[in-house]
């Protein structure tokens, strides 16, 4: 092969390298998500102002951090729990929630951290158990400094301690509200194909 072919394949190779590339490769923001937000019980959550943030920091069990952009995407939902975001980036995003009518102002990001503590376990025979699932539910419980796990909440004991397994976690007085499973704060792909169902684990 000559140096002119060497050239004209060089070229060929790097044009079909650039041409081979995604157009979306970059997502942009602009997409739209729907769905429907209900509570564990099937009561739709209705007039609910929804956030959606993202997760950084520690990897394990539960995230470090939630962080808010300066103008996150917002949407109310409507009687129905019915909801529908739009113009925001694809991505993974954890959800956050208030009443429609509590206070719009928002932390610029949330340490989340207290959420991955243990506390004594009232039952330290057990091990590999969730507890708090039958009988009487467990009420509203301070967990930390800035959290309440609302009635319902479920723990997996760990002998002498338990930590968070199923909740809806408060932060604050008022909220931002959100939702733990199986020891790890809720994620969701945004978008599905498919309509997202969302569910208040307290509700």
């Amino acid at each position: 092969m000559g140096p002119t072919s060497l050239r004209t394949f060089a070229l060929l190779a790097t044009a079909f390298i650039l041409s081979g590339q995604p157009a979306n490769s970059q997502p942009k923001a602009g997409a739209t998500a729907g769905g429907v937000f209900t509570g564990r019980s099937g009561k739709p959550m209705a007039n609910t102002r929804m956030i959606l943030a993202e997760v950084a920091g520690d990897q394990e069990v539960i995230y470090a951090k939630v962080k808010l952009a300066v103008n996150p995407p917002i949407t109310v939902t409507d009687d129905k729990g019915q909801f529908q975001f739009t113009g925001f980036t694809p991505g993974t995003y954890v959800v956050l929630y208030a009443p429609a009518s509590a206070s719009k102002v928002l932390p610029a990001e949330i340490n989340i951290k207290a959420l991955a503590a243990v506390a004594k376990s009232p039952f330290p025979l057990l091990r590999d158990t969730q507890i708090g699932d039958t009988g009487t539910p467990y009420p509203d419980r301070l967990w930390g400094r800035t959290f309440t796990l609302l009635k319902g909440h479920t723990f997996f004991a760990e002998g002498a301690n338990m930590k968070i397994w199923n909740a809806t976690a408060r932060w604050g007085p008022q909220g931002p509200f959100m939702e733990v499973r199986k020891g790890v704060i809720v994620q969701q792909q945004f978008p599905d194909q498919r309509p997202i169902k969302l569910v208040a684990w307290s509700y």
